[in-house]
């Protein structure tokens, strides 16, 4: 997926650092202590800030809507901030807040927030922020083992719940000392690069993910494994599915764009190099990819010819065809 998580990632910044609502102070953390870390990742905060007339008798002049993609969390809850301190909803004065979003997580316990920025309310107007988060899902089990002291780990990647066919998903589990990542320790029995046995203590654990030779890095920091004790980590990518299901073997590769690319271009349908999101050589594997809309352009033999597939969509849990 040529390109994709590259582009992610700097979407993912521009997001976080220059929207006019910017999200900060960004935390998911586990019940057990663990603090999740996304690097190269699809993860993204959408935030949109609408504004329409204050009713005659609402007191309330701030309306928010929030939305999570896929399994992430099972509730959530806000504070309206101004200067830190807690502002009440009721009656809020016009003026620009901040917005404090605290998430209950539902793979495994605990809390995922970030706080919402340039926050506006105006006089007898009616502000509504709208928030759509998207991470992967960091479900831990535990269970007694008989392992000589040591612990035991295994790790699955699957793209969406209930999707368990690892064959386009490439995972590797990597312990490092706690707070320090240049030098991996190897575990004491591997028994290939997502299970095997290791000493008990505390690590930072590296979920490596490999789709389409790209890397993404989710750190499980401050991890601790007990002795004696079976750790089954998977992580839910919450993404779908694309697969080329046109069944002409002439077509050799298909690259994604933002949705009304297409529309955009002029003459014979081609590349579109600084567009491109992501790219796909395997058609027939059942390919992972974050949800989006999409324009994809077909390459037929080595680039004789190029076709597009219109505004496409993909959704978590969903398969897309291309045909």
């Amino acid at each position: 997926m040529k390109k994709l998580l590259t582009f992610l990632a700097l979407q993912a910044i521009l997001i976080l650092s220059l929207h006019a609502q910017p999200v900060s102070d960004y935390s998911y953390k586990l019940d057990n202590g663990i603090t999740v870390r996304n690097e190269h990742c699809w993860n993204q905060v959408w935030v949109q800030q609408d504004y329409a007339a204050l009713k005659t008798g609402d007191k309330t002049p701030l309306a928010v809507i929030t939305r999570t993609l896929g399994d992430l969390t099972s509730g959530s809850s806000f504070k309206l901030l101004r200067a830190g301190k807690e502002i009440k909803m009721l009656g809020a004065a016009p003026g620009t807040y901040d917005l404090k979003l605290t998430f209950k997580l539902s793979g495994k316990p605990g809390i995922l927030s970030f706080v919402i920025g340039n926050v506006l309310i105006k006089p007898q107007t009616k502000t509504s922020v709208t928030i759509t988060i998207y991470n992967y899902q960091i479900s831990i089990a535990e269970s007694p083992g008989t392992l000589k002291g040591l612990s035991f780990y295994d790790l699955k990647i699957n793209k969406f719940k209930g999707n368990t066919e690892q064959s386009s998903n490439m995972g590797i589990l990597s312990f490092y000392a706690k707070g320090k990542h240049d030098k991996a320790i190897h575990p004491d029995e591997s028994t290939n690069n997502t299970s095997g046995k290791i000493k008990p203590g505390t690590y930072d654990v590296l979920v490596s993910i490999g789709i389409s030779g790209q890397a993404q890095k989710v750190w499980l920091e401050n991890f601790t494994l007990k002795p004696d004790v079976n750790y089954m980590i998977v992580t839910n990518l919450n993404g779908g599915i694309i697969i080329y299901t046109g069944g002409n073997k002439e077509v050799k590769n298909m690259r994604l764009y933002p949705a009304g690319t297409s529309a955009k271009q002029t003459g014979t349908p081609a590349p579109v190099k600084n567009l491109e999101l992501g790219s796909y050589d395997n058609l027939t594997l059942t390919n992972a990819c974050p949800p989006g809309a999409y324009d994809v352009l077909l390459t037929f033999g080595n680039g004789a010819k190029y076709e597009w597939r219109k505004n496409l969509v993909v959704k978590t849990g969903a398969r897309t065809e291309v045909k």
